[in-house]
């Protein structure tokens, strides 16, 4: 039979070896997850990077596209009032923000105010010169006044909207 004294000695044993077993064990299971959600991150991240730089490009596009000049030389047709044309330039613009509204999630809260006040300028530069010419006059009409409006204080918030983007690009993905 086995006595206290021999049980007592082989619990110890048993005890020595298994306890640094089991924190051995235990260090390699949390060592082992620890990998795991590293390497989820860091694939998480690298699917992330290049829908953040076409999130960025969209946006430029966008503010390239409602940029006074572009907007009323692409869309200025024959035949158009000057009412009609101001109504197109207006739906165009709300088309453009809403197909690209989404992205703003992948910015920075700053970068999405500049895009919205460089619109906000774009669409009161279109008001404001639409008030200044005849409902029935020529598109053509409105065009030249916008344009001539439009070449510096419009054309100063797409510019520092893009360059809000530009700086974003650089700070976050290339230095």
């Amino acid at each position: 039979m086995i006595t206290i004294n021999e049980l007592l000695k082989i619990a110890a044993v048993v005890l020595l070896i298994a306890l640094p077993l089991l924190i051995l064990i235990r260090w390699f299971f949390k060592h082992n997850l620890k990998l795991k959600e590293l390497e989820l991150a860091n694939s998480t991240y690298k699917e992330l990077i290049p829908t953040r730089l076409q999130a960025y490009e969209r946006l430029a596009i966008l503010l390239e596209r409602i940029s006074p000049e572009t907007i009323v030389i692409r869309e200025n047709k024959q035949g158009l009032s000057s009412l009609q044309f101001q109504k197109q330039l207006l739906q165009i613009i709300r088309q453009e923000f809403e197909h690209n509204f989404a992205m703003q999630i992948y910015l920075p809260a700053k970068t999405w105010d500049a895009i919205i006040k460089a619109r906000d300028e774009v669409v009161k530069l279109i008001n404001t010169s639409a008030a200044e010419t005849q409902a029935n006059a020529p598109s053509i009409e409105l065009s030249r006044i916008i344009l001539e409006k439009g070449i510096n204080d419009t054309n100063f918030y797409i510019k520092k909207a893009k360059e809000v983007l530009k700086k974003d690009i650089q700070l976050y993905y290339f230095d």
